[in-house]
């Protein structure tokens, strides 16, 4: 069972969670977010998983995704919080595209290409 509750305020859309994310649940929570978003322009929006004692991978992979398109995740219990830092850590990183650059000071760590040579 999942409790949704939508804070609408000129600042801010805020969904607060209660029970578990899991199941139809998590394409409830979808629906809701999708809906919502719709109305909430250029206003932050904050999901609010302070009551939340579960979530399965689908809940996962939809907490990752709202992520990504710039929903703040907010945690309270140790379990949850845990959770949220790896999306927020693998979200980092998932936004970077291609090698880092080259820092000019940093010599090029990669060996040079050896010299073919043939067996005769």
């Amino acid at each position: 069972m999942l409790k949704i509750t939508l804070h609408d305020s000129a600042e801010e859309l805020r969904f607060r969670l209660e029970g578990r994310l899991s199941g139809a649940w998590v394409g409830e929570l979808r629906q809701c977010w999708l809906t919502a978003q719709s109305t909430a322009l250029k206003r932050k929006t904050t999901l609010d998983l302070g009551e939340v004692d579960y979530v399965d991978v689908d809940g996962q992979a939809l907490l990752a995704e709202m992520f990504q398109r710039g929903v703040h995740l907010k945690a309270v219990t140790p379990l949850i919080r845990e959770l949220v830092q790896e999306i927020e850590r693998v979200g980092r990183y998932a936004t970077v595209e291609g090698a880092p650059a080259q820092r000019p000071d940093v010599p090029d760590a990669t060996p040079a290409a050896a010299p073919h040579r043939r067996a005769l």
